[in-house]
């Protein structure tokens, strides 16, 4: 029964046989390392708080997307952030803030440097790839607070502003001055948007109105807490896991995850510090429904118990479907699709090479 569904993939897809046993080569990696890890045991524990509560607060939702090309002697943007409140008060309307942000940087400059160079040097595109970047959290930062203190102006309340993605995404700042070519002009602008940017976080942060959620993680901050390893020969040899394969293994063998069916709760805060700029982060891990997604929680500060269980009630109101509905739709009313901005430089008159039109005809 196999061969015939390999047959119709390939015809499909165009897929070559190696392609579809490389594949299979995949598969097969990825279930032993499954196995493997099943096997992993724990030297230490961490807390597991289920929690079916709730508490109705007025939120904010943040979130950006942006793309871009690299022609031959042009590297274009768009970015487009948007922060969308939530609440029971026919007024938040004008609270939506949609912003954007663009930019061409052209990488065509002369194979030299001299002193009567009239223009400036362009930053190579690795660092004007960490430019669009550094933007787009800016613009999101700045989206959110606007929202913010309209919605506090409108209702006399301070919504709690959830922004897509880890606190540790938005603090560093990634430029170091002797990796930018002389010349670079952005340099001091782009150190003053993040001092911003910073103020902004600490300023919110301080009221407990300010978390960051990620869907993605890969970090290992559990590692510490709870001590995983596997047995060699007999031996214990210590391993670093990602934190929610890590969390989901650990609280399934403690049967809190009933059949790996994962159940409202958080657990107990670590505490990460950031090393530059140095800034305390508070991290918990959260499921808002039953079967639902575990999400990794950061808010900047030394956060008790009391203030995570009240942060985790305020995102699960509002997380019907296990995810927190302003972020959703957030993500939805930023979105960019590279086709449609492509269209748009043409229909503005914009046409520059890019060298793959061979490829798109």
């Amino acid at each position: 029964m196999l061969k015939p569904l390999i047959n119709i993939i390939v015809l499909e897809t165009m897929a070559s046989p190696e392609i579809i046993y490389s594949v299979e080569r995949i598969r097969e990696k990825v279930l032993e390392n499954i196995q493997r890890l099943g096997s992993v045991e724990f030297e230490e524990g961490i807390n597991w708080y289920s929690e079916d509560s709730y508490e109705k607060s007025f939120v904010v939702g943040v979130d950006s997307s942006y793309t871009s090309r690299i022609y031959k002697y042009v590297y274009l943007y768009l970015i487009r952030g948007v922060a969308v409140p939530y609440g029971d008060h026919t007024g938040l309307k004008r609270c939506l803030v949609s912003d954007s942000d663009s930019d061409a940087h052209f990488i065509a400059v002369p194979a030299y440097e001299t002193e009567e160079l009239t223009g400036p040097v362009p930053p190579p595109v690795r660092e004007l790839k960490k430019i669009l970047s550094h933007r787009a959290k800016d613009l999101e930062i700045n989206v959110g607070h606007r929202s913010y203190e309209c919605v506090k102006e409108i209702v006399g309340e301070e919504p709690l502003v959830m922004m897509d993605g880890s606190a540790r995404g938005f603090i560093p700042y990634r430029f170091k001055e002797r990796e930018i070519r002389r010349g670079f002009p952005l340099i001091e602008e782009l150190r003053k948007s993040w001092e911003s940017r910073i103020e902004i976080i600490k300023d919110l942060s301080s009221r407990d109105d300010l978390v960051f959620i990620s869907k993605t993680q890969t970090r290992t901050y559990l590692s510490q807490k709870l001590t995983p390893y596997i047995r060699v020969n007999e031996e214990k040899l210590k391993i670093l896991v990602p934190d929610v394969f890590l969390l989901n293994l650990y609280l399934t063998k403690k049967n809190i995850f009933r059949e790996g069916i994962r159940a409202p709760g958080f657990t107990e805060p670590v505490i990460y510090e950031n090393p530059d700029p140095p800034m305390t982060i508070t991290i918990f891990y959260a499921v808002f429904e039953r079967g639902g997604g575990m999400f990794q929680i950061s808010v900047v500060g030394r956060k008790d118990l009391g203030i995570v269980k009240e942060i985790y009630r305020r995102i699960r109101y509002w997380s019907p479907g296990g995810y927190p509905e302003p972020l959703r739709e957030a993500h939805h009313f930023s979105r960019l699709r590279y086709n449609d901005f492509i269209k748009l430089l043409y229909l503005s008159g914009i046409y520059i090479e890019s060298g793959r039109e061979v490829l798109e005809t």
